[in-house]
């Protein structure tokens, strides 16, 4: 049911229609009321700035480019050239880029989370559930009495949405099932749970902090570009830089950090809840870990374009999870710098 339901959901968006509908839904947004409010959040009423002029300026960059009133804020628009501002790839642009670059086949694969585990398993070392009925009740409960403790999340979120570690030690399997099917209407997975490694779990302890490896599949070559690793704020339990966290940019060569933001836009060197320096923080294994997502990247190569999340065990680096769409932010947040003539050089490069 659900993996039809993404097939046709795929299906759709990828035709022009799929296309303008989505222009449309995007819109919607992009009005003066949603502008101020995103003005007072971002900015302040008494940040100085001319709110009129950049409530206008806001609408602007959204209505002819497709930047995200978010998105206008975390690249500093307000004080960027214009000319400057032209290179960046808005969030609703990427989308068009990517769809590019991949098969829209394939992007089941990714959507849904129970299908990526199975086509990627061997690369998981865990186990992992996939929920959509009644008829999943005997998996879930094995799984249930091998890991009380587990995560589970929405089986097609994204951006850390849904996801909760729960503790289920001492309460019947059928409770919990009931309870998580009522949560997630569309269905969910639970996920062994990932012990980090000492080493990234000091950057902030109560979240896996994983990295993101964007790969470019050119047929022969496979390139790593503009990798950034994901750390935890606060309580939270995930390591998204749109849900809290910081985004930090990693040299692809060398493996250290060298730039970290959050999604306000605020530039940090050290952790502000474990004081861990982050400017020139060395990822460790960083070679295992590029060798493994040029690896994962040669599997599945008509998807040009990927951004494998790994996560580092005791054991090694293995998969988290896989994004075909993954998000130019992180790239142009943490360099500093818009991501356009880049992207334009790699699809005249693949030649699509």
């Amino acid at each position: 049911m659900s993996n039809k339901y993404l097939l046709v959901k795929n299906y759709i968006k990828s035709l022009p229609l799929g296309r303008k509908i989505r222009d449309l839904y995007q819109k919607r947004g992009f009005n003066r009321g949603n502008a101020a409010k995103a003005f007072r959040r971002y900015y302040g009423e008494d940040s100085g700035l001319d709110k009129e002029k950049i409530i206008i300026d806001m609408l602007g960059e959204a209505k002819r480019y497709g930047f995200g009133f978010d998105e206008y804020h975390m690249y500093h628009f307000e004080k960027m050239p214009l000319e400057e501002r032209r290179t960046y790839v808005s969030d609703k642009e990427r989308i068009n880029y990517c769809e590019r670059m991949n098969s829209y086949r394939n992007m089941i694969l990714f959507d849904d989370k129970g299908l990526t585990y199975s086509f990627f398993r061997r690369y998981y070392h865990r186990d992992l559930v996939e929920v959509f009925s009644k008829r999943e009740y005997e998996l879930f409960a094995a799984f249930l009495k091998k890991h009380p403790k587990f995560i589970v999340k929405p089986f097609d979120g994204a951006c850390g949405v849904g996801v909760r570690i729960l503790d289920a030690s001492g309460s019947a399997p059928e409770t919990i099932f009931r309870a998580l099917r009522k949560r997630y209407g569309k269905g969910f997975v639970v996920e062994e749970l990932i012990i980090q490694h000492p080493e990234m779990a000091r950057l902030h302890p109560q979240s896996v902090n994983t990295l993101r490896i964007p790969t470019i599949h050119y047929g022969e070559d496979v390139e790593i570009i503009h990798p950034f690793i994901r750390i935890g704020r606060g309580e939270s339990v995930v390591d998204n830089g749109w849900s809290g966290g910081i985004c930090c940019g990693i040299d692809p060569e060398t493996g250290t950090v060298f730039s970290a933001s959050d999604e306000n836009g605020e530039d940090y060197t050290v952790h502000p809840d474990t004081g861990v320096n982050l400017i020139g923080y060395q990822v460790p294994r960083w070679e295992e870990a590029t060798a493994l997502a040029k690896e994962l990247a040669g599997v599945l190569p008509d998807n040009h374009y990927t951004g494998w999340d790994l996560a580092l065990t005791k054991d090694g680096w293995v998969m988290q999870e896989a994004n075909d769409r993954g998000g130019f932010l992180g790239f142009q947040i943490t360099s500093k710098k818009g991501f356009r003539p880049e992207i334009e050089e790699i699809v005249h490069r693949l030649g699509v």
